[in-house]
């Protein structure tokens, strides 16, 4: 039976964007990141703050999920032409993560979302929060700073000092929120199913070698 989930932990500049989307696109699965939950968010009229008020979390997480399990809603029908989120975007969601209730809220809709099934989700520490599901693939996208920062800095239209600062950022947020708030170092591949570095490989083969993986995941 193959996997109904495949969720995805990025470095920024690593092309995980662009992999996920390509692998969404290919598996019929509907896509979610940081820039969709923010537009659902949005659209639900109630500010991710507002979560911290625990009256506010059952319909809240109603009008989110609505929103997010509606494509014409939010737009998945453009997944293959968009290729990376704003990165000061997933920093900042990244960051407001440190929240407890905020991150506990995350934690609901990526579950929801993996009991819906047939999606991939990019970042929201969906990689632990799903460990012990089953039918879930968990991948790794990383890379080394120096082609990370020359992949961000063109793809974002950014001076090489103002990519390095970005990706140093994000590196440092990411290791801190997942040793404080999951006891682990997001990058040990002991903690994934996959793990690809993007220096060298293609694109389309890490794509392929994905899909492939799905399909014989218990």
């Amino acid at each position: 039976m193959p996997a109904t989930v495949v969720t995805f932990t990025v470095q920024l500049g690593s092309s995980g964007f662009a992999i996920a989307h390509q692998v969404a696109d290919r598996l019929g699965y509907r896509y979610f990141d940081w820039e969709i939950t923010s537009e659902a968010a949005a659209r639900a009229g109630v500010s991710p703050e507002d979560v911290a008020a625990s009256e506010h979390v059952p319909s809240f997480l109603e009008r989110i999920m609505r929103r997010l399990l509606s494509a014409s809603a939010i737009g998945t029908e453009e997944s293959s032409v968009v290729i990376a989120a704003e990165p000061a975007l997933v920093n900042a969601a990244v960051q407001s993560l440190g929240s407890e209730d905020y991150r506990r809220f995350i934690e609901k809709v990526v579950v929801e979302l993996a009991e819906h099934g047939d999606a991939v989700i990019v970042g929201h520490a969906a990689a632990v929060i799903l460990k012990e599901k089953a039918g879930t693939l968990k991948v790794l996208i990383h890379g080394s700073s120096a082609q990370r920062k020359h992949r961000l800095a063109s793809e974002q239209d950014l001076s090489a000092a103002e990519a390095e600062q970005m990706i140093r950022q994000s590196d440092k947020d990411r290791y801190e929120l997942f040793s404080r708030a999951y006891k682990i170092n997001w990058l040990d591949a002991t903690n994934y199913d996959l793990a690809f570095k993007t220096d060298r490989s293609e694109e389309g083969l890490i794509v392929d070698t994905i899909i492939d993986a799905v399909k014989v995941v218990p």
